[in-house]
């Protein structure tokens, strides 16, 4: 990636899985990556950790405040709190759906998956998911794959929980640094 590349956005909201982030930030700052931590708020918000709420991030900017053309990929972090809140925001699905529109590589883990549906971009796509999830996407005319997987469709990718954390995200980071997107099955 070159120097004047675009930051990958991060998009979250409270009670996202702190892992997850945390995971993600280490990976991009190791690569030499740029990102923003994108949040409802665009201020301090709240992680989840195991059982309970953990840790305080701060965000780097609102999703009322950002656009897809200022980033080169959207990471959706997991967790249920987060997507349920994403799910109901407006500027979240508008970001998703233009992201989605121009073929920029995205993201979706696990419960952030909810957000493809709300954003009406997840027909025709195969998407990991799990078991909660297969029967909404069917009958919003998508694919679900088997819950533990990775799927890789065009410029989208996801994965549940369960599938290997870093893979994942090298799934992702392999789009952003080829260039361009492999069309979808």
């Amino acid at each position: 990636m070159s120097e004047n590349s675009l930051p990958i956005a991060i998009v979250a909201a409270a009670g996202f899985i702190e892992q997850s982030l945390t995971n993600t930030q280490k990976t991009l700052i190791a690569a030499g990556l740029p990102y923003h931590v994108i949040t409802p708020e665009g201020a301090l918000v709240q992680g989840w950790h195991e059982e309970a709420w953990g840790h305080h991030f701060m965000a780097d900017k609102k999703l009322a405040d950002v656009i897809s053309a200022d980033y080169c990929g959207l990471i959706l972090l997991d967790g249920p709190n987060s997507a349920d809140s994403l799910t109901e925001n407006a500027h979240a699905k508008r970001l998703v759906k233009a992201a989605m529109d121009s073929a920029k590589p995205v993201l979706a883990i696990n419960d952030a998956i909810r957000l493809l549906i709300a954003a009406e971009v997840a027909a025709g796509r195969r998407i990991a998911a799990p078991q909660a999830l297969q029967s909404d996407l069917t009958r919003d005319g998508a694919e679900p794959v088997d819950s533990e997987s990775l799927v890789t469709d065009g410029a989208l990718v996801t994965a549940t929980a369960e599938a290997a954390g870093p893979v994942r995200l090298e799934a992702f980071l392999a789009l952003i640094a080829s260039g361009s997107v492999p069309q979808a099955a």
